[in-house]
């Protein structure tokens, strides 16, 4: 299907257009170095870019037709999402109806040669601009064998397919991680472990939180991969990142010592009072040790994330000691409820306006979703282009950016897309709440991180001194130099780093001992050492 449009761009600015022509020139045979980068103001909503008058443009079209190519799968699998985004595009059309344009849909979901027959008809006939299409595959496709002038606005979340005049107007995953770990620094964390995914977008979205930290003055402390939706491999990323073993171990030694002191050796009653009580709080819990680090980046998606924070929580891991922290992966996951969550942040799109909500929901009967929403702002942008007297790049690659229809955006020559984006905390209430507003203009660079050619990175165990179960007891100063009650740091299965710096621990004070009394009550038996229970654990089961 097919609707009519026109814009005359030649007649009436035809004296600008040549003021222009020194920037919108072919300088060396790359379509977008007609884009010259100028001074950043405030952005202008997209949907009122091309709303002008008949009077202002003229009405004589010299015959000229603008073609506006859309490629979308609207059968098969992904038919929902194709089409909700092709009904937004068709809303933006609707909304303001220019004659002598020509938009047409064409539905990109057979088979991988049917979808290339398709794209090859399209490049054929030679369209102004191409909206879509929606699979990183398709959008690679287009890019070899277009013209470097034919702009194309994807939906691909995929740098990879980017460049030579393909785009996406959708999020970049990779983006939310740069704004995260920016409120890590303001939030004061220094040290942080990263768990991701151990795909391709898990690896570069690894690399990216890499280069965040070198960035923002943050250290890695370690860096774990896990398969996604394994609940085995979730729980083996846990227990290595909480250092349990060490942790466990050190619990062990730490009650061994206390028991020993209280069974073996003349104390006051104060003094073994207080021993007594040193044991009975180190044995609420199977782990002692502060960690290396204070916050925890979780690259997976919410179900993922929400299994691993309940691992890491069992495994001693609280969010008293250490701050966790997610991606816009989180942002439509059934997680606001989820207790075990409760404190974490993540970045998050800004609400859909509602005037786009509205508009949606009287042609689709439905609220939009994030694709929709991105599928609004691309036919606008699109719409823009044609009737802007700026040329083609100087218009999509405005360094004003635009106002879309959940927040603002911009598009680098590179093919990125930049969005601003917010910061949302949980509280287990079923609400997210706003922690912090988007920006709201480009004054200030949302990114500072070049997110393409980046190449993955191995995991990093995390690297420590060691857990000394010594620096977190306090027993009597005659009995220090015994060599039964000495304690060295404990470092199983992570690596130990020499320092002179001393575990940052709070030791349980005691109080002055005497070396004259005895334990009168032959009756006194140690702290039975016994394991948490495991059964919740092992019940644990991820879906998809």
């Amino acid at each position: 299907m097919g609707f009519s449009m026109y814009m005359n761009k030649f007649l009436l600015f035809l004296g600008l257009l040549t003021i222009l022509s020194g920037c919108s020139g072919n300088k060396s045979g790359n379509w977008y170095d007609a884009y010259e980068e100028t001074a950043t103001t405030t952005p202008q909503d997209v949907q009122d870019t091309y709303l002008y008058s008949t009077a202002l443009y003229g009405s004589d079209d010299g015959g000229r037709v603008a073609n506006i190519a859309v490629l979308l799968p609207m059968n098969g699998p992904t038919k929902n999402v194709g089409n909700s985004i092709k009904t937004s595009i068709e809303t933006a059309l609707l909304r303001k109806t220019k004659p002598n344009i020509k938009m047409s849909f064409y539905d990109l979901s057979g088979d991988k040669t049917t979808r290339n027959n398709i794209i090859q008809t399209v490049i054929n006939e030679n369209p102004n601009i191409i909206i879509g299409p929606l699979f990183a595959e398709d959008a690679k496709t287009i890019r070899d064998i277009k013209n470097d002038e034919l702009p194309v606005l994807s939906f691909t979340s995929d740098i990879g397919a980017l460049g030579n005049g393909v785009m996406t107007v959708n999020l970049l995953p990779v983006q939310s991680i740069e704004t995260v770990i920016n409120q890590m620094q303001n939030d004061g964390a220094k040290d942080f472990v990263i768990l991701a995914p151990n795909d391709k977008s898990g690896q570069l979205m690894a690399s990216v939180a890499n280069q965040a930290a070198d960035l923002y003055n943050l250290s890695v402390k370690g860096l774990f991969y896990y398969i996604p939706s394994n609940s085995d491999s979730i729980k083996d990323v846990a227990m290595h990142a909480s250092l349990y073993n060490a942790r466990n171990a050190s619990n062990t030694r730490a009650r061994e010592i206390l028991s020993d002191i209280l069974t073996k050796e003349s104390l006051s009653t104060e003094t073994r009072n207080n021993l007594n009580k040193q044991l009975e709080k180190i044995s609420r819990s199977e782990t002692t040790g502060n960690l290396p680090y204070d916050a925890i980046l979780l690259l997976g998606n919410g179900e993922d994330s929400k299994a691993l924070m309940s691992f890491l929580r069992y495994y001693g891991v609280s969010n008293r000691e250490v701050a966790f922290y997610g991606t816009t992966l989180w942002q439509d996951a059934d997680i606001a409820s989820d207790f075990s969550m409760s404190g974490a942040k993540y970045a998050a799109m800004p609400e859909i306006s509602e005037n786009f909500k509205n508009l949606y929901s009287m042609v689709a009967g439905t609220d939009p979703d994030y694709l929709a929403a991105f599928g609004y702002d691309a036919a606008n942008l699109a719409l823009g282009m044609l009737f802007s007297p700026k040329s083609e790049p100087a218009y999509l690659f405005d360094p004003n950016g635009y106002i879309g229809s959940s927040g603002i955006f911009r598009l680098q020559p590179s093919g990125v897309s930049e969005r601003a984006l917010r910061i949302m905390t949980l509280n287990g209430s079923g609400t997210p709440v706003e922690l912090k507003a988007s920006q709201t203009n480009f004054l200030k660079p949302l990114y500072n991180i070049h997110t393409m050619n980046l190449s993955s990175i191995p995991e990093k165990q995390i690297s420590s001194r060691g857990i000394n179960p010594g620096d977190y007891i306090t027993i009597p100063e005659h009995l220090r130099k015994k060599s039964a009650y000495k304690t060295k740091p404990i470092g199983a299965n992570y690596i130990t780093e020499s320092t002179e710096n001393v575990t940052n621990a709070e030791p349980i004070q005691i109080y002055a001992d005497s070396d004259n009394e005895t334990i009168t009550n032959p009756d006194y038996q140690p702290v039975k050492l016994e394991s948490v229970s495991r059964k919740y654990i092992d019940s644990v089961e991820i879906t998809e």
